[in-house]
């Protein structure tokens, strides 16, 4: 089993990951996103944006491969991808199909993730 969570995690890490692309082509993020930056600031927030989800997906693919922070990875990755999912789902409902394309990747990811590492815990204690 823990090779399962082990890949579960990298392919989760993986996806927050992706996002980090758009700090050096910010021309992909109408395209990933579906939305059109209007400004420089709004710009500028969606590459840091980008820096936080390369951070937090480094650590997760690290703690996969070298078996080191995976609860922190977990723990952060969960908040990530939970966080956006809930705020998703509380907002208002006019969201772009890139927006909701992510957000139901996030719920794979989230939903696998979350049942690797229980399944995962389980077999540990």
């Amino acid at each position: 089993m823990e090779i399962i969570f082990r890949i579960v995690l990298f392919l989760a890490g993986l996806v927050n990951f992706a996002p980090a692309m758009i700090v050096f082509f910010p021309e992909k993020i109408a395209q990933s996103y579906g939305i059109q930056l209007t400004e420089a600031n709004l710009e500028l927030l969606m590459r840091h944006r980008g820096i936080l989800f390369g951070l937090i997906g480094g650590l997760m693919m690290y703690a996969a491969v070298f078996k080191k922070y995976e609860n922190l990875a977990v723990l952060l990755g969960s908040i990530s991808m939970g966080t956006f999912i809930l705020l998703y789902f509380i907002s208002t409902p006019n969201f772009s199909p890139g927006i909701t394309k992510i957000m139901r990747i996030d719920v794979v990811a989230f939903s696998l993730l979350l049942t690797a590492y229980v399944i995962h815990q389980l077999n540990f204690k």
